[in-house]
């Protein structure tokens, strides 16, 4: 077996549910021609897109004359593009710097493999990676030609590029990254920062109408080429052109560092007493610096969208909003409609950083720093019942204060009753969802360690049924299957809060049953 095939078997969970979940996302084009099947439709939703703040903050800017394909790349593009650049990130680190930090690299190299092997067979698998992507997304989107006005072969070809591009960029920048940080975590930290940074990029890009930046932004490609509009073929070479000077500069980075260090070093010890007498002291002492970060970027992605959803609300009450924004704001209350989706679009993230707390558990394991906590006396079930603690605590102070800045806010910006409580139910009430999520991670990393990888699905599912299960005509009693959609409008005259308890009874449930699961098999050392 070459290592590049080892390198598939072992990762094959990750690097076979992520493909498949984008390119389901791109066959729902036809969703499109449902819901605008006349051009009146069309017209006023176009209008309504192109004028609303938030939607260009989101999505980027909706060319003329809004196609059912233009509509299609505008909403979905967006979302595809940006789960294309998360799992960039995430293969990128696995195939590099985690399988070096776990020590089978090291095994490996003693029966003989050269240096840049490794490098060269992760490289390769990415490439692969971003072939497929390409190639199923080009399919999928094919399947609807002469079904759906607009889309072409030349458009949908475009599309897909630019899904197989953005992956391959995000993914060459987090291995030049793998070179530079000191461990996997912070490789795969910096390379979520990188997606931010694009998506911020691209936002301020679209919404200040400055086309330069996103030439710049690897999520920016989209609006570059337009596929379905202008079809700009040229605007894919400078991308091209970047990842193979990344990938150049990752070759050259990895051989003039050490094996099993980056070129930042690692600040392992310090002077001072690390003073914890509890493992959950431990855990949240290691994971404090993580929080702080995630809370400080989930409550100004909060803050952000709460500020400008007065225009979206307006046109709402003033006429019909429809596509992917009217499915969110649905028939009441406009403005409860919009905090909801906030509320929806803060508890996804926060989930991410749930389940990437729950994994580090797995990897705590495996890098052996978890029987080094057990030959302290600690019971088997203890250091993952302390982390899923630790991660719901952590969860909640993140959308505490997320829901307390956004009830500060959206009371100025936007006109109507009981905003700010409406604001802050919506967020917090996010957090038996969170629950859900850590019990699944728990359960799975917990009882089936191998198969941690799918700890994602369930947010992933969640997260399409929440935000486009309306659009793409998902029966509203598979919609209830996910976690997003249980928040009670806390205004309304009897608010149901039956469907959090039962979320928040399930976490719990399966927490206790991964902790169990742990004392029923041996652990993983790396």
């Amino acid at each position: 077996m070459t290592l590049t095939r080892l390198l598939v078997r072992r990762h094959r969970l990750l690097l076979a549910c992520w493909p498949a979940l984008l390119i389901a996302l791109c066959a729902t084009a036809q969703a499109y021609q449902d819901t605008y099947a006349t051009e009146a439709q069309r017209h006023t939703a176009v209008e309504l897109a192109q004028q609303s703040p938030a939607s260009t903050l989101l999505y980027g800017r909706l060319p003329d004359p809004g196609t059912p394909a233009q509509l299609y790349v505008w909403e979905i593009g967006a979302f595809v593009t940006i789960l294309a650049a998360i799992m960039a990130v995430l293969a990128a680190v696995a195939v590099t710097r985690a399988v070096e930090d776990d020590g089978s690299l090291e095994l490996l190299r003693s029966c003989g493999l050269t240096p840049l092997r490794p490098l060269r067979s992760a490289l390769t698998v990415l490439i692969s990676v971003a072939a497929v992507l390409t190639a199923g997304c080009a399919g999928a989107i094919m399947a609807t030609a002469g079904q759906v006005d607009g889309v072409t072969a030349s458009g949908a070809a475009a599309f897909a590029v630019v899904v197989g591009l953005t992956f391959l960029l995000v993914a060459s920048v987090t291995v030049v990254l793998a070179q530079v940080a000191p461990a996997a975590g912070q490789a795969r930290l910096l390379g979520l920062l990188v997606v931010g940074a694009a998506f911020a990029v691209r936002a301020i890009a679209d919404s200040g109408q400055l086309d330069v930046l996103n030439t710049v932004s690897p999520l920016g490609l989209r609006a570059t080429v337009e596929p379905f509009t202008a079809d700009r073929w040229a605007a894919l070479l400078p991308g091209l052109l970047a990842s193979m000077v990344l990938v150049a500069t990752a070759v050259l980075l990895q051989a003039r560092r050490e094996f099993g260090a980056g070129l930042i070093r690692r600040h392992d010890t310090r002077t001072s007493r690390l003073r914890v007498r509890t493992t959950a002291g431990l855990t949240a002492r290691l994971t404090r610096s993580s929080l702080l970060a995630w809370t400080v970027a989930v409550a100004a992605i909060g803050a952000l969208f709460a500020a400008m959803g007065s225009g979206a609300i307006e046109q709402q009450r003033n006429g019909e909003v429809g596509g992917f924004l009217g499915s969110q704001l649905g028939g009441g209350d406009p403005a409860a409609g919009y905090l909801s989706y906030c509320g929806t679009l803060v508890g996804i993230v926060v989930s991410a950083f749930a389940v990437l707390s729950m994994l580090a558990a797995g990897r705590a394991e495996e890098s052996g720093m978890t029987g080094l906590v057990l030959t302290a006396g600690v019971r088997r079930w203890v250091p993952v019942a302390a982390q899923a603690a630790v991660a719901a605590a952590g969860c909640a102070v993140v959308l505490t204060v997320t829901g307390l800045l956004t009830a500060a806010i959206a009371p100025a910006v936007i006109d109507g009753e009981d905003i700010a409580v409406r604001s802050l139910a919506y967020v917090v009430g996010q957090w038996p969802a969170v629950a859900g999520m850590i019990g699944c991670a728990t359960l799975l990393v917990g009882a089936a360690p191998r198969l941690s990888a799918l700890a994602w699905l369930p947010l992933l599912a969640s997260g399409v049924l929440a935000l486009l299960g309306d659009l793409l005509g998902v029966p509203g009693r598979v919609q209830q299957w996910g976690f997003f959609q249980h928040v009670p409008d806390v205004a309304a005259a009897a608010p149901d809060g039956v469907a959090l308890l039962l979320l928040t009874g399930t976490g719990v449930a399966l927490v206790v049953a991964g902790a169990a699961g742990v004392t029923r098999r041996d652990l993983r050392a790396g």
